[in-house]
């Protein structure tokens, strides 16, 4: 109970420290404002997450419904990384991702319906979602890139045999 509460003050802070830090930048330079950054992936869950922390100790349905967008977000995205499958596998994953963002939105209304959600149960077993549908594209794609992979050998075969044939022959006109 103790280390809850001082994450929620921990996030609470970081993001007043976040928020002043814009605050002071906009008031110094208000011709520049600030420029959109790019974060990478796992930059951008870990601060969704401090933010969804500090959210959830004022206002947990705020966070719940800030992870479940976030999610919905992660698995569209995954959606669009499948692009690379084709026939049945791409159909077989899109019906994943569709089950998947039914469970996420079961998550979100169970919790919300809660007078007392629990915040970070409910944000990790959306995450949990997310989670197993990356793991599957990541199996799917690897299948690909595998039977991808066994196809280039052989073709990379064939052409080290020419390339090292038209080496011999270019040998033979130089003497």
């Amino acid at each position: 109970m103790v280390i809850n509460m001082t994450n929620r003050l921990l996030g609470i802070v970081i993001a007043l420290a976040l928020t002043s830090g814009i605050v002071a930048h906009a008031a110094q330079a208000p011709e520049r404002p600030l420029a959109p950054v790019t974060l990478p992936a796992t930059l951008q869950t870990a601060a969704s997450h401090v933010t969804e922390t500090a959210t959830g100790a004022v206002d947990p349905a705020a966070a719940i419904r800030a992870a479940y967008q976030r999610n919905r977000v992660a698995l569209e995205h995954l959606r669009q990384q499948a692009s690379p499958l084709k026939g049945n596998a791409r159909a077989t994953f899109n019906q994943v991702i569709s089950d998947q963002e039914l469970a996420l939105t079961q998550t979100e209304r169970a919790a919300l319906a809660t007078t007392r959600p629990d915040v970070q149960s409910a944000i990790a077993e959306m995450d949990k979602l997310v989670a197993a549908a990356e793991a599957e594209l990541s199996r799917e794609l690897a299948q690909i890139s595998s039977s991808n992979s066994g196809d280039g050998k052989q073709g990379g075969q064939t052409q080290s045999k020419g390339q090292s044939g038209k080496a011999g022959q270019s040998q033979g006109n130089d003497n």
